[in-house]
């Protein structure tokens, strides 16, 4: 498989980022089915992955400011699917509109919203099985793609689980995981299982090595913490 890197900047993206900040901003804070809490937590994602774009961008010698448009808007369709794995999809019908509204033509913006499409479950097209729809919330049809998806596009995904295991996801798994309302042994058993699974997808490696590198760096930082909260507990 040959992935292809962009010889020139995009031409547009820089000028889109403002725009596009404020336009994420209203959308999700406009869902009415997410609560404000929701919605914040949705809307500071979107800053940390397009910080993490950036230096991914900066790293290998990708399209910096496109890179990073497409990692801000990429969970701009979480509230906008009918099952959550297709909120990627979803949100490609946005943002293709949003781009489109800025002047973009389609061969301009399809690299972005194909990476937004795929970031879930890496499927650029509908699922076609029951976990997935082939249209969004609102009876809008998803978009679909002919071509093999570029690194660029790739990377929106992978920067996007760089920030999903960072430093905030320890709170909020444990708080998903009613850690405090375990009892010593069950809170024992819990860290056991997920410093196994933590040490499983360390392994995992992406499309370039600088987010290899910083996928690895936020495992390292779940692995520290609750090898040592373990050892305290215990």
């Amino acid at each position: 498989m040959t992935f292809l890197r962009p010889s020139t900047p995009h031409p547009l993206a820089a000028a889109a980022f403002e725009p596009a900040v404020e336009f994420l901003r209203a959308h999700l804070f406009s869902r009415p089915n997410a609560s404000a809490g929701a919605q914040r937590y949705r809307f500071e994602h979107c800053l940390r992955v397009a910080r993490v774009g950036r230096e991914v961008a900066r790293g290998e010698g990708l399209d910096e400011d496109l890179l990073t448009l497409g990692c801000l808007l990429h969970d701009i369709g979480k509230y906008d699917a009918e099952k959550d794995v297709d909120h990627g999809r979803a949100g490609a019908l946005v943002v293709a509109d949003f781009l489109a509204e800025l002047g973009w033509s389609p061969a301009e913006s399809a690299e972005v919203v194909q990476g937004i499409a795929m970031h879930v479950d890496g499927l650029s097209n509908p699922r076609g099985d029951e976990h997935g729809t082939d249209q969004d919330a609102y009876g809008r049809a998803y978009l679909r793609f002919d071509t093999e998806p570029s690194i660029l596009a790739r990377s929106i995904g992978e920067c996007d689980n760089v920030d999903r295991f960072g430093a905030y996801r320890v709170y909020d798994t444990m708080r998903y995981v009613d850690f405090l309302g375990m009892s010593t042994a069950e809170q024992q058993e819990w860290i056991s299982g997920y410093l196994e699974q933590l040490r499983g997808q360390r392994k995992s490696e992406y499309s370039t090595a600088t987010v290899t590198r910083l996928w690895q760096e936020a495992i390292d930082v779940q692995l520290a913490y609750f090898t040592r909260l373990l050892a305290e507990i215990s």
